[in-house]
């Protein structure tokens, strides 16, 4: 895996094109490109690095002046995995993201306003970022380029690697091991978020509810819908239950600027939680509600922890894991939902 590794292609191919290490350019590549590795926690957030690549390739096509944002927001959803992708990156998220992390000034953003004469919105590069010490922008625009190409290649041979494993698994002891590689320390946010919805739509799709309207009854079983893709724009919600109105967010963390954060988005709006950690619920509500004591004024935090829902760690997952091994069917349903999960959150139903 060495080969593949982050800090080996971005360093290798940063070299062949002669880019500063210590440049603003270099050091987003390296940490937008972390979920490079196999066992990597970070999300695969493509989003800002496509805004970037079609800036950068089309200053190498020759189009100094920049290009329609059309036909850019054309070129990223064209990308691999990018035909869900919106205009936010083009518009400022790559921009503020640049400005939060390495509070540069606005000529060295990335994203720079573009005029082609004709009154049409247009974008180009900032040629001040690609020739920063020095650099040759040209070269540093086929850094750009060749990292996020080598990058997309990358991930796509780690996700088709467990896609065809558990494509492949046809015991339920195989099925079992690929499922609980999601809940290793290491493992990719994505294939946690994947294999806790299918644990848990399988989990709830058990109870049955009665819903009255208008004085007439009907039973319903609780149904577990994903949002959309971890990159979607919906708010901080990821699992929508049905017909509840229960919203979840999964997440890695505890710290609880992150939980207050999620609730803030929705208006306050109460939030369950699917936690990575072998943590009981009571010990996660008391480590997030001591550690914001000592920030934020305890009338405050008091409003924040009445918003939390329902809580599900590692613990819950693998009880919810062990029911269903119990059941033949369930575990040939489970195999079954985290295929189509996965197909779709790569874009490989598109």
């Amino acid at each position: 895996m060495m080969s593949n590794s982050n800090a080996f292609f971005v360093k290798e191919t940063a070299t062949k094109y002669h880019v500063n290490p210590d440049s603003v350019i270099h050091k987003y590549i390296e940490r937008k490109t972390k979920a490079s590795d196999r066992d990597s926690k970070a999300r695969r957030s493509l989003g800002n690095l496509y805004a970037l690549y079609v800036l950068c390739k089309d200053y190498l096509d020759g189009n100094y002046t920049g290009s329609s944002f059309t036909d850019l927001m054309k070129c990223m959803k064209s990308m691999p995995f990018g035909s869900k992708l919106q205009n936010h990156p083009l518009d400022n998220r790559l921009n503020d993201e640049v400005r939060r992390q390495y509070d540069v000034s606005d000529n060295m953003l990335p994203v720079q306003p573009a005029d082609l004469g004709d009154g049409r919105k247009a974008r180009k590069i900032s040629v001040d970022l690609l020739s920063e010490n020095g650099m040759n922008p040209k070269e540093t625009a086929a850094f750009v380029v060749a990292s996020i190409d080598r990058y997309i290649e990358i991930i796509n041979d780690n996700q088709t690697a467990y896609l065809n494993e558990i494509e492949a698994a046809s015991t339920e002891e195989e099925i079992v091991k690929l499922i609980l590689q999601a809940f290793e320390y290491n493992s990719d946010a994505r294939l946690f978020e994947i294999i806790s919805y299918a644990l848990l739509h399988l989990h709830f799709k058990q109870t049955k509810v009665t819903i009255s309207i208008n004085g007439e009854s009907k039973e319903e079983p609780l149904l577990l819908y994903r949002t959309g893709r971890t990159n979607a724009n919906d708010g901080g919600i990821d699992f929508v239950l049905k017909p509840l109105g229960k919203f979840f967010q999964v997440t890695e963390t505890l710290d609880f600027k992150k939980y207050f954060l999620d609730f803030e988005k929705i208006n306050r709006f109460s939030l369950s939680f699917v936690i990575k950690t072998d943590m009981s619920i009571d010990e996660v509500r008391t480590q997030i509600e001591a550690d914001a004591s000592k920030n934020m004024p305890e009338a405050m935090v008091s409003i924040y922890i009445a918003l939390f829902d329902d809580i599900f760690t590692l613990n819950e997952l693998n009880s919810v894991l062990d029911w269903v091994k119990s059941e033949p069917h369930l575990i040939a349903e489970l195999k079954e939902i985290v295929i189509n999960c996965f197909k779709l959150e790569y874009g490989l139903l598109d």
